[in-house]
């Protein structure tokens, strides 16, 4: 740790415990159960969550490194229950769910407001995070191993999620998780996991030929980086472990290219091989974006950044709400960067910029990315400048 990480860990903890960040999770949160509540939803972040020390360290800012780690986890949740929706179209009362390489439950705060927690099972190689969850969300927990013929849950299950574990993984594990997840699926369940794709290779960087790049490094460092680094592989790759895990000649399965947070593939293995996933093509990222520039200076506020959906395009507009006072920015501004990074064309003009004067020294300032269908995406949440 840097000498100002454990402040920026205690500037984060105060702005997910403020009642103004929570209701702007809230409003920003899908697929809620009927009898959810918002003064029910647990934002704290675990002081030890790397997910969030790495976004500290990167942005060096409190609000910055609390919107990105929430942006994540809200479209995790959003693509999470799309899937399981998709895959289980006659609801999802009584399904078994299991949350496999969970961490510090960035997907748990929310899925245990769109499912039963009684539904829903945790397993993750850090104790203490797996201990963390069971008591903040009411899930039950399983212990997870490095070895995955150690891993015995005890049960099936009916559907089973897995973001980021198999993009972290050498090429013997990525066969052998795949393998033994698989195997405790129920019959008619679904397995979901994500990859980084060949796209992300560094262009310097030679693919192998078997189609899987493994290096020694990852943002967890309490972790073996023989055994968790960061892999990035070919679609040839992965269905060729897919047909070997369901024992078919060609693996039954559906990519969803850069599903998850617009950047890491997302893919959906049945159980059954010969089950038909035509319902899948249903599946939308959502909105997504980013503010670049944030700034609130003599009383005026000035943002700016980038919002687009990879369905279709530019986002429709971006929300700005200061103190609840909603205002809208228009995206048609130029961003080839964009268009280059996450290979779209059509986003070369996703920019916007917001500039309006606030009589106030201290404000609350949330944006938001909206697309044509309705897909709400946090940008940015945070106080800016000092009380009055």
């Amino acid at each position: 740790m840097t000498d100002s990480l454990p402040t920026l860990v205690d500037a984060a903890d105060r702005l997910c415990e403020d009642p103004a960040f929570r209701d702007a999770v809230w409003r920003h949160l899908t697929h809620r159960r009927p009898d959810a509540d918002a003064g029910r939803l647990r934002t704290r972040i675990h002081p030890g969550d790397q997910m969030l020390r790495h976004s500290l360290r990167h942005w060096g800012d409190a609000n910055l490194s609390v919107s990105q780690y929430y942006g994540v986890a809200l479209q995790q949740h959003h693509a999470a229950r799309q899937l399981l929706a998709l895959a289980h179209p006659g609801g999802t009362e009584g399904l078994a769910i299991l949350d496999f390489a969970c961490g510090w439950g960035r997907l748990l705060r929310f899925l245990t407001h769109s499912v039963p927690p009684s539904q829903v099972w945790a397993s993750e190689i850090q104790q203490d995070a797996v201990r963390f969850v069971r008591e903040e969300y009411g899930v039950s927990s399983v212990p997870s191993a490095f070895n995955p013929d150690e891993f015995r849950p005890g049960r099936s299950f009916d559907f089973i999620w897995v973001a980021s574990l198999f993009s972290h993984l050498p090429d013997a594990l990525f066969r052998r998780w795949l393998a033994r997840l698989l195997e405790l699926l129920t019959p008619t369940g679904v397995l979901c996991f994500s990859v980084i794709g060949e796209r992300l290779l560094p262009s310097n960087v030679p693919m192998p030929a078997p189609g899987i790049h493994f290096e020694n490094a990852s943002e967890i460092e309490e972790l073996d980086n023989r055994s968790y680094g960061t892999s990035f592989v070919t679609e040839d790759y992965v269905r060729r472990a897919i047909a070997a895990a369901q024992g078919t000649g060609a693996g039954n399965a559906v990519r969803i290219r850069q599903g998850l947070a617009n950047e890491q593939d997302l893919y959906v293995v049945p159980k059954d091989a010969g089950r038909d996933l035509g319902a899948l093509d249903r599946f939308r990222r959502g909105a997504w974006g980013w503010v670049d520039a944030v700034a609130f200076d003599r009383g005026v506020l000035r943002l700016a950044g980038w919002a687009a959906s990879l369905d279709e395009g530019p986002a429709e507009s971006v929300e700005i709400r200061v103190d609840g006072e909603s205002s809208e920015a228009r995206v048609d501004q130029t961003r080839v960067d964009v268009a280059q990074v996450l290979g779209d064309p059509r986003l070369a003009t996703s920019g916007w910029s917001f500039e309006k004067p606030f009589a106030r020294p201290r404000i609350f300032v949330e944006a938001s990315a909206r697309n044509r269908h309705g897909d709400r995406a946090l940008l940015y949440a945070g106080w800016l400048g000092q009380p009055g």
